[in-house]
């Protein structure tokens, strides 16, 4: 068994990385045999891989599918579902119809019946499926409301787990009930408010385990209800016990004065803490201190540094922290912010900084000094 788990590592590793077909064969030709005694983990690999490398093919893979799916291989079912709806193209239209209907309803069925069994991720992808892949004889109305009858089946199951499971069953009941995990945002409007669930949950959890995670979980949750008080003593209490993620919202509360009286001082001290934790976003906040002497000396050269530090980081590219680094440099550049006028060094940092979607850097772009520059 363990030799032909070795064989699928080989057949999957060539699908996913769409490699020689041939470096795959000794490994397809060794597990053909359970496929052909009626293994369907072994069977659906075989229909993948012949679909992979000789999709031009349908009589080499859709066997292999239709006996893996037959066997109720949930991905082989999947896969027909998909195959016939959207890609086969060697049929009538209604005969691809009336297929691609039939595996639908039967990975309907086959995830209801995991869903019955208590299974989460089954439950979810119900949920998902009526509202981005509901079948052709439902309207948009059916689909959303059978999505919503799925999502309250998953806080059912979830409460179920909660009930008679571990502090982590309530936290996930929590999460979902508080940041609608999971769920499509087509749906969200229509759930009900059980805001006073989640918080009854995160009290219960923070005392029954007294984290650092469950503190925040119930700041955030009395910060949507705008009790900003108990969201800063939460999160100070989560902060106070070396729970990193939690120095940053302390430094913003006493940053704006929320929940907490303003304190420049200690919202420097807090970022502070937060950037060496290596929290970016603090770094950003830390860097408009010392440009701007907000609970320290106001020191140009450190905010640029750390303004060069998070722009240079290739790692973070995807995030909004760059362009707002990008766009500042520009800005002090522009304005000789601790450093010469440099319209040319200023030009550049702001067209980064819009060509990553910065809009205030778009903005810039239009001053009348860089008329030589475009």
């Amino acid at each position: 068994m363990n030799e032909l788990s070795e064989y699928f590592k080989i057949i999957k590793q060539s699908i996913d990385d769409f490699d020689d077909p041939e470096q795959a064969r000794p490994a397809v030709e060794a597990i053909t045999p359970a496929a052909e005694q009626g293994d369907a983990r072994a069977q659906y690999l075989l229909g993948m891989y012949y679909y992979t490398f000789y999709c031009e093919d349908s009589a080499s893979f859709l066997p292999w599918m239709e006996s893996a799916a037959d066997s109720d291989n949930l991905k082989a079912i999947k896969f027909l579902a998909d195959y016939y709806r959207f890609i086969c193209d060697d049929m009538e239209p209604e005969q691809r119809k009336l297929l691609g209907r039939k595996w639908l309803y039967r990975m309907i069925e086959m995830l209801t019946k995991k869903a019955d069994k208590g299974v989460v991720s089954a439950a979810k992808s119900l949920m998902n499926l009526y509202v981005h892949d509901r079948p052709y004889d439902m309207t948009e109305k059916e689909g959303r409301e059978a999505a919503l009858t799925w999502y309250e089946r998953l806080i059912d199951i979830l409460s179920e787990k909660a009930e008679r499971g571990t502090v982590r069953d309530k936290k996930n009941l929590a999460d979902t009930l508080s940041y609608d995990l999971g769920v499509p945002e087509e749906i969200v409007s229509y759930l009900p408010d059980r805001m006073d669930e989640a918080t009854r949950l995160y009290e219960e959890i923070s005392g029954e385990k007294k984290e650092g995670a469950s503190y925040v979980g119930l700041a955030q949750t009395y910060s949507r209800e705008g009790n900003e008080e108990k969201s800063f003593e939460c999160y100070m209490k989560a902060a106070e016990m070396g729970y990193t993620d939690a120095y940053y919202n302390v430094a913003n509360a006493y940053l704006d004065g929320e929940g907490v009286g303003r304190d420049f001082d200690k919202a420097f001290e807090w970022f502070k803490k937060a950037s060496d934790s290596g929290d970016t976003y603090a770094k950003l906040k830390l860097a408009e201190c010392y440009k701007r002497g907000a609970g320290c000396e106001r020191d140009y050269a450190k905010a640029m540094a750390l303004y060069q530090q998070i722009a240079g980081d290739k790692s973070l590219k995807r995030y909004s922290c760059v362009d707002m680094a990008e766009y500042e440099l520009g800005n002090m550049y522009l304005k000789g912010l601790g450093v010469e006028v440099d319209l040319r060094k200023a030009y550049d940092y702001f067209k980064l900084a819009a060509s990553h979607d910065n809009r205030a850097a778009e903005n810039a772009l239009n001053n009348k000094k860089f008329r030589d520059f475009k």
